[in-house]
């Protein structure tokens, strides 16, 4: 925008001194074609007499000549002779270099009275019968010319500058609308990020629309190769869950050291094919840039879940105020999974009570789930994130909750973190994406 702005300046200031010089040199030219018409003029009314004077049979066509110091000279000279002066010179005369010759008509400038800046042409004349060479001289003040060429300067500057300013305006303007199309856009583009739509609008101009169906087949195309890796995953959780609960079955029936051995290696591959699984789902839904899910509703109904299972329990919920009604970024059941895993774990190791805080930082949520627990040791907290690790045995778990955790969040460009909880007990602090509205 202000590479145009620069440019069309530029243009104008270029073509403004080119029309300047232009209107100069023709002004020039009309005034130096005057000048040789008043020269010839000069030439046409004289002659000589048998002394070797000069005699003028009219006065000059214009009354400028007669009027003193009025700009408009006229003077004809020769050497060792006396000159045959205009009466406008009165009292001055012109001062002409006969070492120049100027057998051809000779321009040039010269200072008349009064500082007058002249313009001169002269031309060297032999009048028959009289072997003398006489100078002819007619001279201008040149004021005539710089005033013209000044009124010229000042209406093309006001000229100019006016249409210049029109310019830049209309090409701000064209810009403005021009990208206008393209705004709407990117507003659109935003919305379907938050989920608020799934599609652009069809309502474009002509040339922007192209291209928003373009991004339409591209969204589409998207859904559905998500769609069918969605499809494939839940075809392999199938197939791969009837095998492991044969085993299990089996196991059962034939008791013995071996089937317990068949058990427990099956319970985990099971869980481990749940954690890849529900890894290989949450890759594929991350992808759906449309997903939206209400954070304080997820939070209540796990409440409500873990206050019938830890009866001897409190959990708050403190909601940072204005901002109840934060949307995750994501699909609900991994926000459950992942805040889930959380609050089971704060209530396993808790005494009494687990706190529960949610807030926007920047375009992240921030979920914060405090006990008052014995807390983890900082030197072993990082090594609870992986999988199986379990601190206390006689707790019952898999191990795999804090590790969901990290893979869900990470996965969704989140992380969390294990921190003091003053004065006793675990914060776990989970950032997740949010929706900005």
């Amino acid at each position: 925008m202000s590479f145009s702005a620069v440019w069309t300046l530029f243009a104008l200031m270029l073509g403004g001194y080119l029309l300047s010089l232009t209107f100069k040199e023709t002004i020039q030219d009309n005034f130096d074609e005057r000048l040789n018409g008043l020269l010839e003029n000069l030439i046409g009314i004289s002659n000589s007499n048998s002394e070797g004077q000069i005699n003028f049979y009219r006065a000059m066509i214009d009354p400028r000549f007669e009027q003193p110091y009025s700009g408009w000279y006229w003077q004809v000279s020769a050497q060792d002779h006396e000159p045959f002066r205009s009466r406008s010179l009165w009292d001055q005369s012109l001062d002409p270099d006969f070492k120049i010759s100027a057998r051809e008509t000779h321009y040039t400038e010269a200072i008349g009275p009064e500082n007058q800046k002249l313009r001169l042409v002269e031309r060297d004349i032999t009048i028959p019968g009289d072997e003398t060479i006489f100078r002819f001289s007619v001279a201008v003040d040149m004021s005539e010319i710089k005033e013209q060429l000044d009124r010229f300067d000042n209406i093309l500057i006001y000229s100019l500058s006016a249409l210049g300013v029109g310019l830049i305006m209309a090409s701000f303007l064209q810009i403005y609308l021009g990208l206008k199309p393209l705004k709407n856009i990117r507003r659109s583009l935003i919305k379907i990020r938050t989920g608020e739509e799934g599609h652009l609008p069809t309502d474009f101009p002509t040339e922007i629309q192209p291209l928003a169906d373009e991004l339409n087949k591209l969204l589409d195309h998207n859904n559905q190769i998500i769609e069918r890796s969605r499809t494939q995953v839940g075809n392999l959780a199938h197939a791969l869950k009837t095998p492991l609960a044969v085993l299990l079955n089996e196991s059962e029936m034939h008791k013995g050291k071996f089937s317990e051995i068949v058990a427990k290696q099956s319970e985990m591959m099971r869980g481990q094919v749940e954690h890849y699984l529900r890894r290989a789902r949450v890759a594929a839904s991350t992808k759906i840039i449309t997903s939206r899910t209400e954070i304080l509703p997820v939070l209540k109904d796990i409440c409500r879940v873990m206050i019938r299972i830890h009866e001897d329990k409190k959990f708050y919920i403190s909601p940072n105020y204005g901002h109840e009604t934060l949307i995750f970024r994501g699909e609900r059941q991994d926000l459950e999974e992942m805040v889930g895993n959380l609050i089971e774990n704060a209530a396993k190791w808790s005494k009494s009570e687990v706190q529960i805080f949610y807030k926007l930082e920047g375009e992240n949520i921030v979920i914060q789930v405090a006990d008052d627990g014995p807390g983890i040791e900082k030197s072993v907290r990082e090594s609870v994130f992986a999988r199986g690790e379990r601190l206390d045995e006689n707790i019952p778990g898999s191990g795999l909750g804090l590790s969901i955790v990290k893979d869900l969040s990470g996965l969704y460009g989140g992380k969390i973190m294990l921190l003091d909880n003053e004065p006793h007990g675990l914060l776990a602090r989970l950032y997740l994406p949010a929706v900005i509205v």
